[in-house]
């Protein structure tokens, strides 16, 4: 085929997909100038910008079906990383095995020079220390001697403006920290009596509390009080019954070190998204604070959930459901990356749920599950309301309501355990953890949001290109030219972040 005809389909296939507009001259002609930061937070053109693709859908109406009536308050407590968990369906031995599997396996690559077990990668992952959620660790106060003053503390009022211009400003501070995506839910009664958990997680995954109950100095219930400030005990985690609104929010993670998953860079590759949790925590608390306004909830700890992290990124848009249910996919980067969910009182304007056609690919693609080791992602042809046994036995780690592929979750965490590296192969198996520097990506992802007919022939597509997990990936990253922490920030950002 000559290069013209090659021009010419590809310029008809992105015309009937919706790509064609205006020239680039007539867009550049019609750009915005700002002249201050009020202006800027007002504009329409201040919105998160998403790809082409993504379509919006009506509040609470994400493409996984949801029924608040059949949810139930999630009891954090109840996690498939618990080791009381994974007793209840394992046996207590096997638990308590897991870490001497681990260092034998350890033992065994590290003598064989397996690829990402050799030295320089033993250093990488081993010497990787975890950012604590820095000034301001607390559920809703700082334990900094020396935080940023309110504006009463200060003498003047606190910030006003519309639900709009707050929406706008947040979401570009929290960007300024070092977030990637952003978006917001009103914490509506429905979400008050059925989402928000009714336990942190807490201190339940210990080991300790194999065979017995939690208590609650070690996992704290979730309770609404009448007051205006949200506070914290030794035996609870109090929000306020004032009108609150959920921030969700997603860090990426580097493609390239998931692709390693199986090897000890692939553990890395979950520990590389914590880098600047802690931080992200401190200052958006700190901005709140200042402007006179509380944050509730804690980013950076997963032990202090105030909901599903995952629904609370579908609810606001960030991304979609996926058959692996453990991650949500986002068009921008796909599976990589941390969520978290946190309340404010400061007015936000809420975001939309989006269609990507992402949930819908995950209905033909079965690639987390066919390369799953433990086998414990579904493979059935369609989600159900209906939460299938696990060993026979009730299944008290997943939650009610949604319309999903329901997973193995503590066989995951136990197989997990019983690795050297933490498996997470899943991850870099995704059809959707690609690179976006080809065009060919943004054509598929286009096609793939309105067309369902090629879903399969993609996923094979990325196959026969090489995408997925593979240990040898693990010795070709050192060679690789990645940007900071393997992570592109332009991804989230319009015309590179310099539009004006």
């Amino acid at each position: 085929m000559s290069k013209f005809h090659s021009m010419v389909s590809r310029r008809d296939f992105m015309k009937g997909l919706g790509m064609a507009g205006a020239g680039i001259g007539a867009v550049a002609a019609s750009a915005p100038v700002f002249h201050d930061i009020d202006e800027l937070i007002a504009s329409d053109t201040a919105v998160q910008p998403r790809p082409w693709w993504v379509k919006e859908r009506p509040i609470d109406d994400p493409t996984i079906e949801v029924d608040f009536d059949m949810m139930e308050r999630h009891d954090g407590r109840n996690q498939g990383q618990s080791a009381r968990v994974r007793a209840m369906y394992y046996g207590a031995d096997r638990v308590l095995g897991a870490a001497a599997l681990s260092a034998a396996e350890l033992a065994e690559r590290t003598a064989s020079n397996y690829p990402g077990y050799t030295y320089r990668s033993r250093a990488l992952a081993g010497s990787f220390k975890r950012v604590s959620p820095g000034t301001a660790p607390g559920w809703a106060e700082t334990k900094d001697p020396a935080p940023v003053k309110t504006p009463e503390e200060r003498g003047e009022p606190k910030w006003t403006g519309t639900p709009e211009e707050a929406s706008r400003m947040l979401r570009a501070a929290m960007r300024a920290y070092g977030a990637s995506l952003v978006g917001y839910t009103e914490l509506t009664q429905e979400h008050r009596d059925h989402v928000i958990f009714s336990y942190e997680k807490g201190d339940s995954n210990n080991e300790k509390y194999i065979g017995t109950d939690v208590p609650v100095t070690a996992a704290r219930p979730i309770v609404f009080e009448n007051v205006t400030k949200a506070y914290e005990t030794t035996e609870k985690l109090v929000i306020p019954n004032v009108p609150l609104w959920e921030i969700a929010l997603s860090t990426q993670g580097s493609n390239e070190l998931w692709r390693s998953s199986g090897t000890l860079l692939g553990g890395f590759a979950n520990s590389n998204t914590f880098y600047n949790c802690g931080n992200l925590h401190a200052s958006t608390y700190n901005f709140l604070r200042y402007l006179g306004y509380q944050l509730i909830g804690t980013i950076g700890n997963d032990s202090r959930y105030v909901g599903s992290e995952g629904g609370a990124a579908i609810m606001a848009g960030l991304g979609e459901a996926s058959r692996q249910k453990l991650y949500t996919l986002t068009p921008e980067y796909g599976a990589p990356g941390r969520l978290y969910g946190v309340l404010t009182d400061l007015p936000l304007e809420p975001t939309h749920p989006i269609d990507a056609g992402i949930y819908r690919f995950c209905h033909s693609c079965q690639k987390c599950a066919d390369h799953c080791p433990p086998q414990v992602i579904s493979k059935e042809k369609e989600p159900s309301w209906d939460i299938p046994l696990t060993e026979g036995k009730e299944t008290i780690f997943s939650v009610k309501g949604t319309k999903a592929f329901y997973n193995n979750l503590p066989l995951c965490r136990q197989y997990s355990n019983e690795t050297s590296h933490g498996c997470r192969i899943c991850w870099g198996e995704c059809t959707f953890t690609v690179n976006r520097g080809s065009l060919v990506h943004q054509i598929i992802k286009g096609t793939v949001a309105n067309v369902s007919l090629f879903n399969t022939y993609f996923y094979k597509l990325g196959e026969a290109f090489g995408y997925g997990a593979d240990a040898e990936k693990a010795e070709t990253w050192w060679d690789l030219s990645l940007p900071t922490l393997g992570q592109d920030s332009t991804i989230t950002a319009a015309d590179g972040g310099y539009g004006k």
